[in-house]
């Protein structure tokens, strides 16, 4: 399991080094089942009004039938909460979807925040779901359901799917 979180960890900074404004792609490993899609906010901020879709145009099988989906995050030090609670939708097949919800802890207690990074920017990093199967043309949605309508100082937010082989 600590291989998996390593190589987890690693593919996660490789597509934020790669991630723009709402960009999606595979990972250039050999694995063509690898999807990652981020979306970096203008002026920091999130509305709820605008929830994120995300298409999964690059695997290349059919259907993966098991990965694990992360979560990545960037927020400043300015960030108001402690936490983000997010739902993600997604289809399970043609007539069904599901709709989970998320509350990624970003700072403890003490308010230290969990994330890390260079200057004013924190980068948080957590598992949305050990045992997700993956559709090509699938979509997924993300939107965050904070008792505010707009978040401020979140900066970056993005998914990516490794599968489980």
């Amino acid at each position: 399991m600590k291989g998996l979180k390593n190589r987890i960890a690693a593919i996660t900074v490789l597509a934020l080094t790669a991630a723009g404004c709402s960009v999606g792609g595979h990972h250039g490993n050999g694995d063509d089942n690898f999807f990652s899609a981020f979306t970096t906010f203008r002026d920091a901020a999130w509305p709820y009004a605008e929830p994120l879709t995300y298409a999964v145009d690059t695997i290349a099988d059919s259907v993966c039938p098991s990965g694990v989906l992360l979560l990545t995050l960037r927020h400043t030090h300015g960030y108001e909460f402690s936490n983000i609670w997010l739902e993600l939708n997604y289809d399970l097949d043609d007539s069904c979807s599901r709709i989970d919800t998320f509350n990624v802890i970003l700072a403890d207690v003490y308010g230290k925040w969990r994330g890390s990074g260079p200057g004013n920017t924190l980068r948080i990093n957590d598992t949305l779901r050990t045992d997700m199967p993956l559709r090509r043309h699938q979509r997924i949605g993300l939107r965050h359901i904070m008792r505010t309508d707009t978040l401020e100082e979140i900066e970056q937010i993005g998914i990516s799917y490794l599968p489980v082989k």
